[in-house]
């Protein structure tokens, strides 16, 4: 029966019997696939997987009655204040994110922007790209993601395949649209604007069984 020897002022006996059990492991899995790479061994307890498992199983049963933006706005009623998108040195919190959506989706709905309505979003990832998302559901509308790396003429043809009333983009991706029916909205340019629209939740047109995404251009 070996022994193990440890500095008891930097380790916890908890951590070493921890460690302790994955060698164990480790080295049953050796004696049992000697032709496996040790990359692919287990190393974690049977008890530990199984944690593991139960940790990550964060499925929810979404109410189906419901929309998704419905969703935020009785999260943002609960914690206002509370941090909800952080995106390198900014971040926004429930009220702040909810109030800007707003503010875009009655924005959008002048333009035409309502149930079953196509929206393009070709912006790069940031606080505006989940503004504009939620905007666009707001408004009524579905969003289709477009990737800004894509060439000029694929953007071209999945918006017009799409058939878009209107694009999003920010300064960064405009000049890689290219030329096409949708209204460009600049969200940069624009700013000014949206903003003296009213930051409360706008009237509700949409059912749970409307469109909210379309995937974009068929291959």
């Amino acid at each position: 029966m070996g022994r193990l020897e440890y500095n008891t002022d930097l380790f916890e006996r908890a951590t070493m019997e921890r460690m302790t059990g994955h060698l164990k492991t480790l080295l049953a899995g050796i004696v049992e696939n000697p032709n496996t790479p040790i990359h692919e061994l287990p190393l974690l307890t049977e008890a530990e997987r199984r944690q593991l498992l139960e940790w990550n199983d964060t499925a929810v049963d979404y109410p189906r009655d419901k929309c998704i933006h419905q969703l935020f706005e009785e999260q943002v009623a609960k914690t206002p204040d509370a941090v909800a998108v952080v995106f390198e040195d900014r971040q926004l919190t429930y009220g702040e994110l909810n109030a800007q959506a707003n503010q875009l989706a009655r924005y959008l709905q002048k333009l035409g922007v309502g149930p079953e309505v196509l929206v393009g979003i070709c912006i790069e990832r940031s606080l505006e790209m989940v503004v504009g998302l939620l905007g666009i559901l707001k408004a009524g509308g579905a969003y289709v993601p477009l990737d800004p790396d894509y060439p000029a003429e694929r953007l071209a043809f999945m918006s017009d395949d799409a058939n878009l009333k209107v694009l999003l983009c920010h300064e960064a991706t405009r000049d890689r649209l290219p030329e096409c029916a949708a209204r460009i909205l600049e969200l940069d340019e624009e700013a000014a604007a949206i903003a003296e629209e009213s930051p409360d939740d706008p009237k509700r047109l949409v059912a749970p069984d409307n469109l909210r995404l379309f995937p974009g251009a068929r291959d």
